[in-house]
């Protein structure tokens, strides 16, 4: 491995202080292993014991950064703070709720050293292939990978990526960190990016954490925010492989899928509904399922027929197992 450390890893967190003792122990094992990286953690000031837990890690971890907000800025804003304060030639946005594996990370570096790619990917879902591509072409790489990096874990970039001006492109889309990725790489008159299929980014497990996700708000972030981002994006890109790319989230995660309506009106409740009315006519841009299907669940169906019926089912589950 290089004397000096080519990556940065930059973990942005709010209110996961278990989660991210977790993280960061992990991290200290593979660099007693020998592997070379930075680690920059951006909280967006947490009320919690965050601060307490970098403290702890600070004097153990080589290359440490801790850096906290003044106040709470958003998902977004906790992403450039974190973008403004790493030194070395990549960064990778980790976040705080996944992790990779050692020989994972081990391959990455390695790759890094090589000087070959512009940009790496890394797999994030098990339906994604398990091998290596190289990528020349912002259509072909997006026809098949453009679902995949909303997951913000899933791309390596270079430094000089990271530029003040998309910044305010990108910001409120809720991908951010996608868009500055594209965006990049269509302005380049040539680039190479590698899909490391066989480096596999898991989600953490711990016990006393619980992920909400997406599921409070789907029809926001992925039907309204999803839609105008994707279709944003510069017009190298194809306007059919962008149409692709916005059906192939829901075919892929099923965060809309109508079997899990029911559920989610239960569990959100009011929240889920007002979202639901509130992005409704771009359900049909962003999914194949029936626009009357999701109104009679969520908005004709009441949540007390809903709650016996979820009821039901989870026992179903429970007994079948």
């Amino acid at each position: 491995m290089t004397a000096e450390p080519l990556l940065t890893i930059l973990v942005t967190t709010y209110n996961r202080a278990s989660v991210l003792d977790v993280l960061l122990d992990m991290l200290s094992s593979y660099q007693e292993k020998g592997l070379a990286f930075n680690i920059l953690v951006s909280d967006d000031c947490s009320s919690d014991s965050t601060r307490d837990v970098c403290n702890k890690w600070e004097k153990r971890l080589n290359g440490f950064s801790f850096i906290r907000t003044e106040c709470n800025l958003g998902m977004d804003n906790n992403f450039m703070t974190a973008y403004e304060h790493f030194d070395t030639p990549y960064c990778w946005l980790l976040g705080d709720t996944r992790h990779i594996s050692y020989e994972g990370l081990k391959n990455v570096i390695e790759v890094l050293e090589e000087h070959t790619y512009d940009a790496l990917i890394l797999r994030c879902r098990d339906e994604m292939p398990q091998e290596r591509i190289v990528y020349s072409d912002i259509n072909t790489l997006l026809a098949v990978q453009g679902w995949h990096i909303t997951n913000n874990a899933s791309c390596i970039i270079p430094k000089k990526f990271i530029q003040a001006i998309l910044y305010h492109r990108y910001l409120g889309t809720t991908f951010l960190h996608m868009g500055i990725f594209i965006e990049n790489l269509c302005l380049m008159e040539q680039f190479k990016v590698l899909y490391m299929g066989d480096v596999y980014i898991k989600e953490l497990n711990v016990p006393t954490f619980n992920k909400v996700g997406w599921n409070k708000h789907p029809f926001l972030n992925f039907g309204k925010l999803w839609y105008t981002f994707i279709m944003s994006l510069p017009n190298q890109i194809d306007i059919e492989i962008k149409e692709k790319v916005i059906y192939n989230h829901n075919e892929h995660t099923h965060i809309l899928d109508l079997r899990k309506m029911p559920a989610s009106k239960v569990v959100y409740g009011q929240t889920f509904i007002d979202n639901y009315k509130t992005c409704r006519r771009y359900v049909p841009l962003v999914s194949h399922s029936p626009v009357w299907a999701y109104d009679m669940i969520i908005l004709h169906t009441p949540t007390a027929i809903l709650r016996v019926l979820h009821g039901w089912y989870k026992r179903f589950l429970n007994t079948n197992k």
